[in-house]
């Protein structure tokens, strides 16, 4: 199925702004004034290291454990101080898991190297790590690019960084936290650390009061516009709440000359960084204020999104205002839904006929599979790739087989892809058309992120709760409408107890000790975490060595087989 659509093989293409931007994460690590260094370019995210007289307080950690190792044997070049302390500024992926390249286990049991952040960074990972960890994964695979490569990503960037390299979990959780506000002395440094919710819940910045630096963490998201919504998914990220963050920024940190960010190179001069501030969270007000000014006045969510532009000064605040990472229009439909909710007050959107009956009847009415399929080309051809995926979309819906209404969406894709300005549509057009031309398959990637993310080691740090809590969301409701039973858990390592029972079509989670249960498995974290985290089939979950089972083997395999497996198969979102 992999040769294209005849007379539309587009010739991979960059936009030349877009190409350009990758200028900003050449591979170098950046010294600020006396005592900070920020390394740029190791992957999607920095890692910035402060060289306090006692030690290194490295400030994020990065994606995986070769990025940290990597950055960590470049600071050799420059100090040979310890790791006295780490800071996470929030819990996205990005930031976090290269932690054990810094430091050793015996040093975060024994509170010699504390891990610091904001009380709500754990809960946050695994919220969404677990919970929506699989279809955030799914859509960060388009989302990030990471499928693509050759001529796909020759001079490309993510908006925010370089790549992303994905690779070993090295996460530890935090072993200091607070609410609002920090002041500490780390490594010798003081520290003033703010919680600044924003682009994550966990969000935290650092001010450095005698470097007169502020490390901003991702509240300035990079040198684009802000992902007020992120195609990948996530909780709601209130442009408010951003706005009120940014401005206690500006009033905190009124006389720094230096604000490193935890995405791209660092800005200095106290004009320029208050400039930048300003219009960051100006251009954040605006599209918030202009898309609930519209939704006032009963405009749906897709009518705004054509409807709200940056006023000329914003839009030209280069690089800063972009739309390389985030764009007003993927960022207006979030802050209606966040705001009022999805439904935009048409009645026919409360109980939609099915898509694929839909579908069907609306291919009938317009004469049939092949003038649909006609028309698409025809759209193709007159330059307009967005109607030609979507008249093939109906078509996909009957058949997702139907070779040639892929192929054609398929071609679709790559005029729209090749033309955008932002790495994250880039990624899902290009990325779908893969996919639908059938020279790719996902689910092999897709598998390899489950088993990162079921990673023993990351288990074994992972809350007993944590690890529980997960399984009512695989439950297969349909088939457990009349089961009422449980099984127990045994983490042995802290010595705490978990149940998990069904009760007729509802999986319920809670952290206690129950005498009724069918049986109970008792062992380490890993060996739990693996047996309950979906990754595994059944068979395989109950031979992970490090646990054993009181009461039946039987029924305890029984009521696993009630829950879905997940990271099995890629979640076909471009087949809908």
């Amino acid at each position: 199925m992999g040769e294209p659509e005849e007379g539309h093989a587009r010739r991979p293409w960059i936009d030349p702004e877009l190409a350009a931007h990758s200028g900003l994460f050449e591979r170098k690590i950046h010294r600020i004034g006396e005592r900070v260094y920020c390394a740029v370019g190791y992957n999607l995210a920095n890692v910035i290291a402060v060289d306090g007289p006692e030690g290194l307080v490295i400030v994020d950690t990065g994606l995986e454990m070769r990025q940290g190792e990597e950055v960590l044997a470049d600071l050799r070049e420059i100090t040979g101080k310890p790791v006295a302390a780490i800071v996470y500024t929030h819990h996205h992926v990005d930031h976090v898991q290269g932690t054990r390249a810094f430091v050793s286990d015996e040093e975060v049991d024994s509170g010699a190297v504390p891990i610091v952040a904001h009380e709500s960074l754990l809960e946050q990972y695994v919220q969404e790590n677990g919970a929506i960890g699989p279809i955030m994964g799914a859509r960060a695979i388009s989302m990030y690019n990471v499928a693509l490569d050759g001529a796909d990503m020759k001079g490309m960037n993510l908006g925010i960084g370089p790549f992303l390299r994905a690779g070993e979990n090295g996460f530890v959780p935090p072993t200091e936290v607070f609410g609002d506000e920090y002041a500490v002395t780390l490594g010798g440094v003081r520290m003033e650390m703010h919680w600044v919710p924003s682009e994550a819940h966990s969000e935290l910045c650092i001010l450095l009061p005698d470097e007169r630096t502020l490390l901003s963490a991702e509240v300035i998201q990079d040198h684009c516009f802000p992902n007020l919504y992120t195609l990948r998914g996530a909780l709601f990220r209130d442009p408010r709440r951003w706005c009120r963050s940014i401005d206690a920024m500006r009033e905190f940190g009124a006389d720094v000359e230096h604000m490193v960010l935890q995405h791209g190179t660092p800005v200095s001069g106290n004009e320029e960084i208050h400039t930048v501030l300003r219009n960051y969270r100006d251009a954040i007000q605006f599209t918030h204020d202009q898309t609930m000014r519209w939704a006032n006045k009963g405009y749906a969510k897709d009518e705004i999104a054509r409807m709200v532009r940056l006023p000329p000064h914003l839009e030209s605040f280069a690089p800063w205002l972009r739309p390389y990472y985030g764009t007003v229009e993927h960022s207006v439909p979030q802050i209606y839904s966040g705001t009022i909710g999805w439904f935009d007050g048409d009645p026919t959107a409360l109980a939609p006929t099915p898509r694929e009956q839909y579908a069907e009847r609306l291919v009938r009415m317009m004469g049939g599979r092949d003038a649909v399929l006609e028309e698409s080309r025809a759209a193709l051809t007159a330059g307009d790739p967005q109607f030609a995926a979507e008249l093939c979309s109906y078509l996909i819906r009957i058949d997702r087989e139907d070779r040639d209404a892929r192929l054609v969406k398929a071609a679709a894709f790559r005029e729209l892809g090749y033309a955008s300005l932002n790495i994250g549509w880039r990624g899902f057009y290009l990325t779908g058309a893969r996919v639908l031309d059938g020279t790719l398959d996902l689910d092999p990637l897709y598998r390899v992120m489950g088993m990162v993310a079921a990673n023993p080691e990351a288990l074994r740090r992972m809350p007993p709760h944590a690890l529980v809590e997960l399984m009512p969301l695989r439950l297969k409701a349909e088939e457990s409408h009349e089961v009422r039973e449980a099984i127990g858990l045994h983490f042995t390592d802290l010595d705490e107890h978990g149940t998990v029972e069904i009760r007729g079509g509802v999986a319920v989670a809670e952290q206690r000790r129950s005498q009724d249960v069918v049986a109970r498995a008792a062992g380490p974290r890993e060996a739990l975490g693996l047996l309950v985290a979906g990754t595994l089939e059944v068979g395989a979950a109950l031979a992970v060595e490090g646990f054993e089972v009181e009461g039946s083997r039987e029924r305890l395999a029984a009521f696993l087989e009630r829950f879905e497996l997940i990271y099995e198969r890629f979640p076909n979102y471009f087949l809908r």
